[in-house]
């Protein structure tokens, strides 16, 4: 299975017909799939904050909940970044550390949101 070429079923330039993409591994579908949990809290903190009233404090319970979840991403995007380096593609590597990033971005704005209130 490794070292297969990815069937496209468009046609690319002429340029582009000889380009390979890897096939993603096991590893970088984790590692997307870490991305998207990261990108799920982010919008669920956005919308949790979306929906409070203006003067009304963020929930404290949900702000240590969602610091706590986030925080948990950017780790496990840290270790699967390790693991798709190893193993993986660049597929994995680039979601791998887009989780990291956005699981600690989540964290800063969690905070944010919490003690702004």
């Amino acid at each position: 299975m490794e070292g297969q070429a990815l069937k496209l079923p468009f046609k690319l330039p002429a340029k582009l017909q000889n380009v390979e993409l890897p096939r993603p591994t096991r590893w970088d579908f984790f590692a997307i799939g870490a991305l998207v949990v990261a990108l799920v809290l982010i919008a669920a903190d956005l919308g949790v904050a979306g929906r409070k009233a203006p003067d009304a404090p963020f929930p404290s319970g949900l702000g240590v909940l969602f610091i706590v979840l986030q925080l948990a991403v950017s780790c496990g995007g840290l270790m699967l970044l390790g693991k798709t380096a190893k193993e993986g593609t660049w597929w994995g590597n680039l979601a791998a550390l887009a989780a990291m990033l956005a699981g600690m971005g989540g964290v800063l704005l969690a905070t944010a949101l919490w003690a702004a209130a």
